[in-house]
C-alpha cells in the first residue's frame, strides 16, 4: 500500500463526523474527485482529504451546495516558510510561499468590517420588510441553516427573526428591530 496506514481515515467515521448518510458522503467524494484507498472491505482517506471535505461540509452548512462550492487555495504554513541563505537568497519556492501567505491575509476581510456589513444587511431587510430564505439569513448571521432553523423565533445582534412560512422549499423568516424595554424612573 502506498499510503501509511496510521494516517488514513476510516470512510465510515465520515458518515457520523458530518451526520450524512453513506450515499451523500459518497457524493461529496465524487464532487471533489477524492478516490477511498481499500484495505480489504473498508475504504480510508487521508487527513488532506479530510480536510477539502471540512471545507465542503462547511460549505453546506452555510448554505451552499455541492454544485457550487468552489475550493479556496491551501493555507500555507507558517512552517512551511524558511530564512533565506548566507548569501541572502531565498530558493523560488519560498518567495511563493510567503507571497501566496500575504495574499491570502490581505484579501481576508476585517472582522470589524464584516459586521458592519452584517448588521447594514440586517437592518435594509427589517426597514423594507424583506422576507429572507434560510439560507439567506443563514448566511447572513454567519450561522448553520440548522441553528437558525431551531427556533420559530429568536433574537441576535439587536433584531428579532420570526418564522413566517414558506418560501419555495425554505423557509421565509422576518426581520424586525428588537423593541426596547421602556425605562422605569422613580421619583
Amino acid at each position: 500500500m502506498a499510503k501509511d496506514s496510521a494516517e488514513l481515515i476510516p470512510v465510515s467515521q465520515l458518515q457520523e463526523r458530518y451526520n450524512i448518510k453513506r450515499s451523500a458522503l459518497y457524493n461529496r467524494l465524487s464532487a471533489l474527485e477524492l478516490q477511498p484507498t481499500k484495505v480489504g472491505r473498508r475504504a480510508f482517506v487521508t487527513p488532506a482529504d479530510v480536510l477539502r471535505l471540512d471545507a465542503l461540509g462547511d460549505h453546506i452548512e452555510a448554505g451552499g451546495t455541492i454544485h457550487d462550492f468552489t475550493e479556496q487555495p491551501s493555507t500555507v504554513e507558517m512552517g512551511a516558510l524558511t530564512l533565506a541563505g548566507d548569501d541572502g537568497t531565498a530558493p523560488m519556492a519560498q518567495n511563493a510561499n510567503f507571497a501566496t501567505f500575504l495574499d491570502a491575509f490581505a484579501t481576508r476581510p476585517e472582522p470589524l468590517q464584516t459586521l458592519l456589513n452584517r448588521l447594514d444587511l440586517l437592518e435594509k431587510a427589517a426597514t423594507h420588510e424583506w422576507l429572507l430564505p434560510t439560507s439567506d439569513l443563514s448566511m447572513a448571521l454567519g450561522l448553520s441553516r440548522r441553528s437558525v432553523g431551531k427556533y420559530p423565533k429568536f433574537e441576535r445582534y439587536g433584531f428579532v427573526f420570526t418564522k413566517v412560512g414558506q418560501m419555495g422549499t425554505e423557509t421565509s423568516w422576518r426581520v424586525q428591530k428588537a423593541v426596547k424595554p421602556k425605562k422605569k424612573f422613580k421619583r
